[in-house]
């Protein structure tokens, strides 16, 4: 495994080895990918999802082995609201599980209401799996002696099977009605039906031994694209988000820049005006016949004169402290000063 890969990536690998193992019926080894899988699927953000699809999964092992004590230990262990995590396919599959074990009961009633259940889902999701299901219900109507369903669920069973191809299940089918004729003593109909098994059986085994090899790397192959794919959506996804993030960064600084350039603006504005206002409140004085103060007159430093200087320019006080490297304080001081000195009240009548 590669090292790098995120605790998901190997919950997928294990889960993928898993199902490969479990089609060549090494269930050894797919118990032990289960485990594996677990050990990783608890580690994501998944992991209650997960948690039940490996408890699910590892009931049909022990279904497919027989091993009837585990299948009723777990069984239970399953509510209806974790079936919520499966898909539908998976579901049907559980309810055959649930059915088989009622007949095992003799509760027909129950496990028939499992098995239309399970008619249902499959029908929506999984149409080629239904002759699971049918022959599930021939097994029990033959246990009740039931022929007309029976023979119902016999050749709906085989309808599916054959509009989907599937030679597993048409060879199923056959052979459990050959076993159903033999019991009640129908031994034409038996050797027809075991004949056609034996003739099916034997071209399913030719291709199948030709072909089981390819068919496994076909099925990697494909779990291996499916993974990719899955990785390159994660990932665009992934870029698609920060690609938003980082839009929206953008564009709240251009706001930010936009906003305090409109402020600045403003603001220059403002002192425009006021020097402006001052220019020409002072100007109006001086034309409505104030004599203008000869500071020659008057025992002035040269850091006032500079100030009154400024104050003449329409400065603020602000804009004089940078102008001569003083503070604001500095500034008022020097004014007060020049204020006693000039006998005046503000500066507007320097």
């Amino acid at each position: 495994m590669d090292p790098e890969s995120s605790h998901s990536d190997l919950y997928r690998a294990y889960l993928q080895k898993y199902d490969v193992y479990k089609s060549v019926f090494n269930y050894t080894q797919a118990l032990n990918n289960l485990d594996l899988a677990l050990k990783e699927g608890v580690l994501t953000q998944d992991k209650d999802k997960i948690k039940i699809q490996i408890k699910v999964e590892r009931l049909f092992v022990y279904f497919d082995l027989l091993d009837f004590d585990k299948v009723n230990e777990i069984a239970p262990t399953i509510s209806k609201t974790d079936l919520a995590f499966l898909d539908e396919k998976t579901q049907g599959f559980y309810y055959s599980v649930l059915a088989v074990l009622e007949i095992r009961k003799k509760n027909y009633d129950i496990a028939d209401t499992y098995l239309n259940e399970a008619l249902v889902i499959l029908e929506k999701s999984a149409p080629e799996h239904l002759p699971l299901i049918y022959r599930k219900k021939l097994g029990m109507y033959r246990e009740q002696g039931n022929h007309d369903k029976v023979i119902e669920s016999f050749e709906k069973g085989l309808y599916y099977a054959e509009q989907y191809e599937t030679d597993i299940y048409i060879i199923a089918m056959y052979d459990d009605i050959s076993v159903y004729y033999a019991e009640v003593g129908d031994y034409k109909n038996a050797h027809i039906a075991a004949t056609k098994v034996n003739n099916l059986a034997t071209e399913f085994n030719g291709h199948n031994r030709s072909s089981k090899l390819q068919l496994l790397e076909k099925n990697l192959l494909q779990k291996r694209k499916e993974l990719e794919v899955e990785n390159e959506k994660r990932n665009r996804n992934y870029l698609i988000t920060l690609t938003g993030v980082l839009i929206i960064i953008l564009l709240l600084l251009f706001y930010f820049f936009k906003s305090a350039k409109q402020k600045r603006i403003i603001a220059e504005l403002e002192t425009n005006n006021m020097r402006n206002e001052l220019e020409r409140v002072t100007q109006e004085l001086n034309e409505s016949g104030h004599t203008k103060l000869d500071l020659n007159a008057y025992n002035l430093t040269e850091r006032q004169l500079q100030i009154i200087d400024l104050v003449k320019q329409g400065k603020s006080n602000k804009e004089i402290g940078e102008d001569l490297f003083i503070s604001v304080n500095t500034v008022k001081y020097h004014l007060k000063i020049i204020y006693e000195a000039l006998n005046i009240n503000n500066r507007s009548e320097l």
